[in-house]
């Protein structure tokens, strides 16, 4: 099977065509392998029920970063990027439209012919965290992969600018698999054919999906426990207790590692037989700026009146006048709070 490129005229349009399928930002969360979304949040979103997700900062920071890690992918592999690639077009697989991709960027590899054949796909990542290029976060993979299947395509590269531990750019290269590519596809292929079109709802797969089946509770209602229910919570119980005893034991391990580091900026081991010395704890003294506000009220007291700003007291009104406090006073709802009760089971 092939694909057909579609070029909408605007970026209203694109978004648009997007929504007529599943696009490989989404793939990942069709996996189960995003960490910003789940398939029930993604499902909620598609049928209208929650609002989709608007752009964030961090979103329209990777947007104008974009072109300068292309350009670093450019200069660092000597690939030659397609301008034709850039901006909003999509790619529709011809048997199966619901798969719709839009890679970041297509390229030529250094010394290849310029031919559909080697054609390789370049998607383009601003991240905070760091990144193994040996083990790259596993939703990136999902996408690339995608990408590939749809276009059929051989090989991709992830390029990306990190922060940490300082800004960077640097990139990986990713092949085609076709197994890891139909597992992909299969479960995109369900969740359109029978999650968006019939209307079917995921499965929650976190405490998060089930907030948000069910935000709030009803007053003075009751479920009678299953013995399912009931295993989950001797379960539940077992596991917090193991948990805090790991919690003990990890606090226990870190005092006894800082009290060994003593007064040290960092503990290194060194092996004797190559003279290479590793640092394997670092414990070094955060320095701050403290702001002697008694200090700067006495001897600049216009200066202080100046940048004063007069917080509202509610605590005072509720003491004072409790009549008035409660004339703006409403019961919202708020979080549920989850607790087990051991003395039941």
């Amino acid at each position: 099977m092939g694909y057909t490129v579609i070029r909408p005229s605007t970026h209203g349009e694109w978004l648009l065509e997007r929504l007529k399928g599943i696009g490989s930002s989404d793939a990942g969360t069709v996996m189960g392998a995003s960490p910003f979304s789940t398939p029930l949040r993604l499902w909620r979103q598609r049928m209208g029920i929650d609002p989709p997700v608007g752009e964030t900062q961090a979103m329209k920071n990777g947007h104008f970063l974009e072109p300068a890690v292309a350009a670093y992918f450019a200069d660092a592999t000597g690939a030659a990027i397609l301008e034709e690639s850039e901006g909003d077009w999509l790619a529709v697989d011809d048997g199966c439209p619901w798969l719709r991709v839009s890679p970041d960027r297509l390229f030529y590899p250094e010394g290849v012919d310029h031919v559909p054949g080697n054609l390789c796909i370049l998607e383009i990542k601003s991240t905070s965290k760091p990144v193994d290029k040996a083990n790259l976060p596993l939703y990136w993979v999902c996408q690339v992969q995608y990408q590939m299947g749809v276009m059929g395509v051989g090989m991709a590269a992830v390029a990306w600018v990190t922060g940490s531990p300082r800004l960077s750019m640097d990139h990986a290269w990713v092949r085609f698999n076709p197994g890891f590519y139909a597992t992909l596809k299969g479960a995109v292929d369900r969740f359109w054919n029978e999650n968006i079109l019939k209307g079917v709802e995921p499965e929650a797969v976190g405490p998060g999906d089930a907030a948000l089946k069910y935000p709030v509770s009803r007053d003075r209602s009751f479920r009678e426990a299953t013995g399912e229910d009931l295993a989950n919570c001797r379960r539940y119980l077992e596991l917090k207790a193991e948990r805090e005893r790991i919690d003990g034991e990890l606090l226990r391990v870190e005092t006894a590692i800082k009290a060994s580091i003593r007064d040290a900026e960092a503990m290194t081991v060194t092996d004797w037989d190559t003279g290479d010395v590793r640092t394997v704890v670092r414990y070094r003294s955060a320095n701050e700026s403290r702001f002697d506000e008694a200090a700067f009220r006495t001897e600049h007291p216009e200066e202080y009146r100046r940048c004063l700003r007069t917080v509202f007291d509610r605590k005072e009104l509720e003491q004072s006048d409790p009549q008035l406090y409660g004339m703006y006073t409403s019961v919202v709802n708020g979080a549920r709070r989850f607790s087990v009760i051991q003395s039941a089971l």
